[in-house]
């Protein structure tokens, strides 16, 4: 059948669509479904495309009729597998093609990827792949050819794709590509800023508070940690092994952060500052409990973590406070940082540096202790440097004769 006109209804579609904010998946799903309700034999189709993010050099969705589109992400560690390198895809992408034609049964067939095997033992008969350019940054195999998308689309019908499928597939392809592009932009930034923000307050940056000033006051949980030694740990090794240390350190003091909910909003040389924000009048127990599980699991981590020479165990601590915090845009207006501001801000790092000559990996004032007072001991008043008046200590009751010395030496 001719399908002239209705492709004509479905660019007009994805021109609208890349006008919008579509989501890439869902613009997926959608098109496979528009293009078998015009008469397109799909059976089954795929959709690659390279990303900037620091845990996936890759992203493809994979859709068929009966279980609709499904996200998959590569890791960076994928890049060079034996099956990447024997895909067509590798081959279209690093040939520089425009197309290519499979027929997988009949006297045409030309089975030259084993990905086209497994295909035709399934019941396909025909396979296409298009690929459309246009650069996402500067993705190191993407960026030699500029390639943006890479679709494949396959059909179980007996006759395969007729001159017209083909025809049709091959001329959505450059539309698809612009409303693809627009997708896969909006979630490479959403990425990083996520991954460099943290996601409430990239979400703030992008929904315009991108001025000096911009922010509001809110009631957080304020989780600070520190590495303790990193001065002489960093002089004793070598860059790589203390480079390798502070990825592991960063693993056991900031994920369980990240896992629990919280938010880390900087890296101060080896300490990490995050906060667990309390949601309405009465969230603040659930952020207390957030912020002492994430502290509970990275001493957890910790326990299970040793470095080489100089020292056989890593050591940290981690100061626990609550109140009222300013979180906003910090900085000059060409060189902007989305961090917490405050009194209690100040708190959890003068607290931190009692824990030196306390000796206890954990320390934390009454508003954590009195959620869960069962697990906290009160260690008195205590005057903190730089803080107005005394501040009640507690310190976790399972460590309170464990004085320890490693803890105590300075940073």
């Amino acid at each position: 059948m001719a399908h002239d006109g209705l492709i004509e209804e479905i660019e007009s579609w994805l021109i609208d669509r890349s006008l919008g904010d579509p989501d890439i998946e869902q613009l997926f799903q959608t098109l496979c479904v528009r293009l078998a309700g015009v008469g397109l034999p799909l059976d089954r189709a795929a959709l690659t495309w390279p990303t900037l993010h620091p845990l996936f050099q890759a992203e493809q969705i994979f859709w068929n009729p009966t279980d609709g589109a499904k996200l998959l992400q590569y890791s960076h560690a994928n890049q060079a597998t034996e099956g990447w390198l024997k895909s067509p895809f590798f081959h279209v992408l690093t040939n520089g093609l425009d197309r290519l034609r499979r027929r997988l049964t009949g006297p045409e067939s030309l089975l030259d990827f084993d990905v086209l095997k497994e295909l035709r033992d399934q019941g396909f008969t025909d396979y296409l792949m298009t690929a459309a350019e246009f650069r996402i940054g500067e993705v190191e195999e993407f960026a030699k050819r500029g390639t943006g998308i890479i679709a494949s689309w396959a059909t179980k019908r007996e006759s395969g794709f007729t001159r017209a499928d083909l025809e049709a597939l091959s001329r959505i392809q450059r539309i698809f590509a612009v409303a693809c592009r627009v997708a896969i932009q909006r979630r490479v930034t959403a990425n990083l800023v996520n991954a460099y923000l943290g996601p409430t307050a990239g979400w703030k940056a992008l929904s315009g508070e991108i001025r000096r000033g911009d922010g509001e006051t809110i009631r957080a949980v304020v989780y600070y940690a520190d590495l303790r030694g990193s001065t002489t740990l960093s002089d004793a090794m070598e860059p790589d092994e203390y480079l390798a240390l502070l990825r592991r350190y960063f693993d056991c003091a900031a994920q369980p952060v990240i896992d629990e909910g919280g938010e880390i909003l900087d890296y101060v040389g080896d300490a990490v500052l995050a906060i667990f924000p309390i949601q309405g009048e009465t969230g603040g127990p659930e952020a207390v409990r957030a912020a002492t599980r994430a502290m509970e699991r990275a001493l957890v981590l910790r326990a299970e973590t040793t470095v080489a020479a100089p020292d056989p165990e890593m050591r940290f601590s981690i100061s626990l406070a609550a109140g009222e915090v300013m979180f906003g845009n910090i900085g000059v207006p060409t060189r902007l940082s989305f961090s917490v501001i405050g009194a209690v801000v100040n708190e959890v790092a003068r607290m931190d540096d009692a824990s030196k000559s306390l000796g206890r990996a954990v320390l934390a004032t009454r508003d954590i202790a009195s959620v869960e007072p069962q697990n906290w001991v009160s260690l008195g008043m205590r005057e903190l440097p730089g803080v107005s008046r005394p501040r009640e200590i507690f310190v976790r009751k399972c460590e309170l004769d464990a004085f320890d010395t490693s803890l105590a030496e300075s940073a």
